[in-house]
């Protein structure tokens, strides 16, 4: 059995998502602030997490960041704003996915299907080859981790599936679409932005431990992976 933590301080909302989604198999733990989440989430070791935006004590967009610190494990936003830039800050701060309210609950559950099978194929590709190299760069398959020298960069799932695709084929131009469909595999509907807030945030990450810029914008293609300029 899969483990779920929901944080949603709408306590009817809570309930019935609960209530759907153990009768589809899976156990659900229900907080009701973002203190609690937080406390429930270190006690306990879960498959996926869903998160809502706005929560009392601490919101769902800092729980989301202080997880994601710590831990790879899929995390989906839940969200009654539908702008794009508040999905774009979802993503930055490391949601695997977002669903805007109201929800049919039959999406919600084909979104969890999704962050699970390829969270899933992730984990069994890790398995398969631990390292994968590039110019002082180390992939780490196993533990979801770029090592710098010293220095090791967590990595989200999504980020992960990304830097393998690029990794292993440096100097290929991608377009977004194909980093799209391969990365995200159709969970969410398609939007440049996906793929740029992501690659943005990987280019920091290691621009910090490098000082290397390694993705590189090819102008009405996509994006490149080398290390120099």
């Amino acid at each position: 059995m899969k483990y779920f933590l929901l944080v949603e301080d709408e306590r009817i909302l809570a309930k019935n998502i609960a209530f759907f989604l153990e009768r589809e198999g899976y156990h659900v733990d229900i907080e009701y602030d973002g203190e609690a989440g937080w406390a429930a989430y270190t006690s306990k070791a879960y498959d996926l997490i869903l998160l809502d935006w706005t929560l009392p004590k601490k919101d769902g967009l800092e729980l989301c960041k202080q997880i994601r610190q710590q831990s790879n494990v899929p995390i989906m936003m839940l969200t009654a704003k539908g702008e794009i830039l508040d999905k774009i800050i979802g993503l930055e701060l490391g949601a695997d996915d977002y669903l805007v309210k109201p929800f049919d609950q039959r999406e919600l559950l084909a979104r969890i299907h999704a962050l699970l099978r390829r969270n899933e194929t992730t984990s069994h590709d890790r398995r398969e080859k631990q390292w994968l190299h590039y110019e002082g760069l180390k992939l780490d398959r196993e533990k979801l981790l770029i090592l710098f020298k010293e220095q090791s960069i967590a990595l989200t799932a999504n980020e992960y599936k990304l830097m393998e695709i690029l990794m292993k084929k440096p100097d290929n131009v991608y377009s977004r679409e194909l980093l799209y469909e391969q990365v995200w595999g159709g969970s969410l509907e398609y939007s440049e932005r996906t793929v740029d807030v992501t690659i943005s945030r990987l280019r920091k990450k290691l621009l910090e431990a490098s000082g290397k810029k390694y993705f590189h914008a090819v102008r009405g293609m996509g994006y490149r992976f080398r290390g120099k300029s």
